[in-house]
């Protein structure tokens, strides 16, 4: 970054220090003003403002922390860090809480001192950044890419906003269908690791031995099949965000060697040595009771507790109900678009049906039900009773097929299902082909070679 057009103010009452700083500054093209008293500097500050003001903490005149706040109230927006040789903890939160943005310890090096200017600056320009963004989406009503505007759903988008900007470990909790994913992107996409990678793992979908190849790859020869080397995932997402999607179905083993992995920020490929330097936020997601699953020693509690810094809840759509309405309006516009449909919406009494239904698959079942009524429809207003949730068909074809310990083949599996499209769609082969993504003459050929055995 070119520091070389940012107005930079420096206060210190040790001469020496501030001799040094010209001189280096100077060297370097900076344009910075040095002060040995706090308040010609804050006289010059209410004057002509500045950039960047970097500030002692202990000095005759006035300390560090009167000189913050006195240029807080003349500009919120300048970037202000605070130096001091008797740095602690208590001094680093107390000049937090008063705005400044980083804190330095004496004596510095000049390359870290002009490194902490950089990185403010970039802080304070993301930061921009997002509230302009998210001036734009409150101005759209639709935040972080969700529809909503529910008390609940009010409240889950102030959580994103607070948690969003800093990095902490979330647990996503929820039903299935309620958007646990969806709440995981704008984690990522509204924060400081935004421009890096947002990797999903599906841990119900891997095998142990495949999840813990997957997260921290391995080297070339470490079991059979590997026939080169190969980096994990958890190094592919670093610098972002891993979203570990169901991480109930991790086992015990794997909690362990990732709970080490997190805390440490490195990983060892599985048949290596030297460990690789990650630097992650993770984000994990679950339709069941984690704090239920730990009293019952299913699941690590220290494992738990590691991931659990923050816990966000996504309602359940009958916790919002008046956002029923928005939803359906979307995934209308949405699949007539995308299925070539005429159609302006539902009629009253389909809507009030839609609003009043259980929906026990959540804001996915809803979304199926707008899209079945969209494909299926014969006139411009589309029309839904509550038996379109499970009809017999429905209920014939799940009998059939998933009951009891009678198996079919995939071939008869497909004959069924095609059958099944074909009842929904009243026996009109285009609108089943269109449902089955496959072209009418496809569809032709399969009900052929059925009838012919």
């Amino acid at each position: 970054m070119d520091l070389s057009n940012i107005k930079m103010l420096f206060v210190d009452d040790d001469p020496v220090t501030c001799k040094v700083m010209q001189r280096q500054c100077d060297s370097a093209g900076l344009d910075m003003r040095v002060f040995q008293s706090p308040i010609e500097c804050l006289a010059e500050f209410a004057k002509s403002g500045a950039d960047v003001v970097i500030t002692d903490l202990r000095m005759p005149e006035m300390n560090g922390f009167d000189l913050l706040t006195k240029m807080r109230e003349i500009d919120r927006e300048a970037i202000i860090l605070v130096m001091t040789g008797h740095s602690s903890v208590e001094n680093a939160v107390e000049a937090m809480k008063r705005g400044a943005a980083d804190f330095i310890k004496k004596p510095f090096d000049f390359d870290e001192f002009t490194l902490t200017v950089e990185r403010s600056i970039q802080s304070q320009q993301l930061k921009k950044e997002n509230k302009l963004l998210k001036k734009r989406l409150r101005r759209s009503g639709n935040r972080f890419g969700m529809i909503g505007d529910s008390p609940v759903m009010r409240s889950l988008f102030n959580s994103i906003e607070k948690v969003a900007e800093v990095s902490c470990n979330v647990i996503i909790t929820g039903d299935s269908g309620t958007g646990k994913e969806l709440v995981a992107h704008a984690l990522h996409d509204y924060s400081p690791r935004k421009d890096a990678p947002f990797v999903v793992i599906d841990c119900g979908a891997l095998t142990e031995t495949l999840l813990e190849s997957e997260l921290f790859g391995h080297e070339k020869g470490a079991f059979t099949g590997a026939s080169q080397r190969k980096q994990g995932l958890m190094e592919q997402a670093s610098g972002g965000t891993l979203f570990f999607d169901e991480v109930c179905n991790i086992s015990d083993a794997m909690q362990m060697k990732l709970m080490r992995a997190i805390e440490e920020q490195h990983v060892t490929r599985v048949g290596g040595t030297r460990p690789a330097p990650i630097d992650l936020r993770i984000v994990a997601a679950t339709n069941r009771n984690l704090q239920q699953l730990v009293e019952e020693g299913t699941f690590r509690h220290d494992f738990y507790h590691r991931l659990n810094v923050v816990n966000i809840r996504v309602p359940t759509l009958d916790q919002r109900r008046e956002d029923i309405p928005a939803f359906v309006e979307h995934f209308v516009e949405e699949f007539s678009s995308r299925y070539d449909r005429q159609v302006k919406g539902f009629d009253s009494a389909s809507m009030r049906r839609l609003y009043d239904a259980p929906w026990p698959g959540n804001i996915r079942e809803l979304r199926n039900a707008v899209e079945r009524c969209v494909i299926l429809a014969d006139s411009a207003v589309l029309n839904w009773s509550s038996e379109s949730i499970d009809t017999d068909s429905d209920k014939a074809f799940n009998e059939a097929l998933f009951s009891g310990a009678n198996f079919v083949s995939l071939e008869e599996l497909e004959q069924a299902y095609i059958n099944h499209v074909l009842s929904h769609a009243k026996g009109k082969k285009s609108r089943a082909a269109q449902i089955l993504g496959i072209d009418k003459t496809t569809l032709w050929r399969k009900l052929k070679r059925s009838e012919n055995g």
